[in-house]
């Protein structure tokens, strides 16, 4: 006898979570390396992506994982040198957050090692299977 759609649907949800689950531990040890959270690195990589200052909602908005309080995660990034955050002169009430050099640096520094690390974590799939996974992955985020 075969599931039910419904079924399939929560197993399916069910593996995604056990996978993200272990993914994100593996990434999390990395980024300690670099005394820095998934959140910041993704921080840095929005504002060295965005290659000019951007409003600090935007930053907020581009987030993969959402964080409450997007004004309380910049603080702790500017106190550590990563990012830094001045007023807009065309909206005084716009704050706009940029990266530092320190937080370029330490950005830099892990590019090849969360590359190796992906590599490794996705070494039991082909190529087109990777393909098929992200074609997959995407069709449910829209």
């Amino acid at each position: 006898m075969s599931r039910a759609r419904t079924e399939l649907a929560r197993d399916a949800y069910l593996a995604i979570a056990r996978v993200q689950d272990r993914l994100s531990g593996d990434l999390q040890l990395l980024m300690k390396t670099q005394g820095l959270t998934t959140t910041q690195l993704n921080v840095l990589r929005i504002l060295i992506g965005a290659k000019e200052p951007i409003p600090c909602q935007v930053v907020g908005q581009r987030l993969i994982q959402r964080v409450p309080d997007v004004t309380r995660l910049l603080d702790r990034m500017e106190k550590e040198g990563l990012v830094q955050r001045t007023r807009s002169d065309e909206d005084r009430r716009v704050v706009l957050v940029s990266v530092t050099p320190e937080g370029r640096r330490r950005s830099q520094q892990l590019a090849k090692p969360l590359l190796a690390l992906h590599d490794e974590q996705m070494k039991p799939l082909s190529a087109a299977e990777l393909r098929q996974l992200e074609a997959l992955l995407a069709k449910l985020l829209h």
